[in-house]
């Protein structure tokens, strides 16, 4: 009851202006587009690793690990996934529930990968350990580089990428893969607004020259909580599991 009243009131607010829809600015970078992962507006390669604070939601970026390849060689596929989250969005009309006004944006949209091939890693911890012995050969104390004693830093790892020749991004059916695309979104009721791309979500132009791999359009992490064991003086990484939005801010955030 509580969820229709709210859907109500935002048809409200949208519709009380008229016939000129409000425009909503939606930022779809780093954005989580499901089965595809997260957008990769960083072109960040396999084994990127960063350091997370977060009390304060900041990333820092670290190094880039060598990691071991699981190995296969899938045929090239356009691959689509459709209800993307963790999107930033921008001038929501008074009045109207935020959450519900980037659900409904996020349910009309969707992403396709274009000749897309899969790349997923494996062995991440042990990459991890490798790392932090070069560190303590080349003289860095890895507490004070990767905080361990200190309960809110996380380790983000790129575990696995999606390379494709370019990507799409379609809002309510239409192209809006361009930052200047303005797509009107239908959400029942009569009721509609106007949403801007507000920044570029194509791939295309970083794999232009044709020379070398293509771009990583999507990736998907892993994240780890460094920590000392009790009896243990190795460095242990535990897989934990962190809200997907707050990391997406963290990643828009290093630009």
């Amino acid at each position: 009851m509580i969820k229709s009243l709210r859907f109500l009131t935002l048809l409200a607010a949208l519709g009380a202006c008229g016939t000129t829809a409000e425009r909503v600015t939606a930022n779809f970078q780093y954005s989580n587009a499901g089965s595809l992962g997260t957008q990769n507006a960083g072109l960040f390669e396999p084994g990127s690793l960063f350091l997370w604070n977060t009390a304060t939601n900041e990333l820092s970026f670290l190094d880039v690990l060598n990691l071991t390849p699981v190995g296969g060689s899938p045929a090239p596929a356009n691959i689509s996934s459709s209800n993307v989250s963790a999107i930033e969005l921008s001038g929501i009309p008074v009045g109207s529930n935020q959450d519900l006004v980037r659900a409904q944006v996020g349910a009309q949209a969707a992403f396709t990968a274009q000749s897309a091939v899969r790349e997923d890693y494996k062995n991440l911890v042990t990459a991890l350990a490798n790392y932090v012995t070069e560190m303590v050969t080349e003289g860095t104390d890895p507490d004070v580089l990767l905080r361990p004693r200190d309960q809110a830093f996380r380790l983000v790892l790129v575990r696995s990428v999606i390379r494709a020749e370019d990507s799409e991004l379609r809002i309510g059916g239409a192209n809006a893969s361009d930052p200047n695309s303005v797509v009107a979104v239908e959400i029942g009721s009569g009721a509609s607004f106007n949403v801007r791309a507000g920044s570029s979500t194509s791939c295309a132009s970083a794999g232009a020259s044709g020379e070398g791999p293509l771009p990583a359009c999507f990736f998907n992490v892993a994240i780890f909580d460094p920590q000392y064991v009790e009896g243990n003086p190795r460095l242990q990484f535990n897989t934990v599991v962190e809200p997907a939005d707050r990391l997406a801010d963290a990643l828009r955030g290093l630009r």
